[in-house]
């Protein structure tokens, strides 16, 4: 069963992190009707990712472990799993914008990692919810 949980969290990450690409592609689209180019979907994917892998999901891991062992109500669960992992939008934006030397926390490009990593959490939360729903004890009689 342990295994059957370590292949949905992983699994669960990769569809988190595809989420938040298509949610900044979509914003891109829907707020300034741009399209990503070719050029920059490489390197929105490489930094992303490195932020991804390196802050994120360690971070979502103990957002999501805090929650589990401090909170009891199943529907509060639910809520803060999503929302916890949501809140750590702005850090693995800081640690892009360091790379690059800095830049505005409140410019465009900022807005866009933001929208990516606030929907990368909600997947991320929703999805370990539903995988400790599936790996409950009320399906092992």
């Amino acid at each position: 069963m342990k295994i059957l949980k370590y292949l949905f969290l992983f699994l669960n990450s990769l569809l988190s992190f595809y989420a938040g690409l298509w949610a900044y592609e979509m914003v891109l689209w829907l707020v300034w009707e741009q399209p990503i180019s070719d050029g920059d979907l490489p390197a929105i994917r490489y930094w992303a990712g490195i932020a991804y892998l390196i802050i994120l999901v360690p971070s979502y891991l103990l957002i999501c472990f805090f929650v589990t062992s401090k909170i009891k109500s199943a529907i509060m669960r639910l809520l803060l799993y999503p929302i916890g992992c949501a809140l750590v939008f702005v850090v693995p934006t800081l640690f892009i914008f360091a790379a690059f030397g800095g830049g505005n926390l409140f410019s465009a490009e900022a807005f866009l990692f933001y929208v990516f990593f606030i929907s990368s959490g909600v997947v991320f939360g929703l999805g370990y919810a539903l995988s400790m729903f599936l790996t409950s004890n009320r399906f092992e009689k």
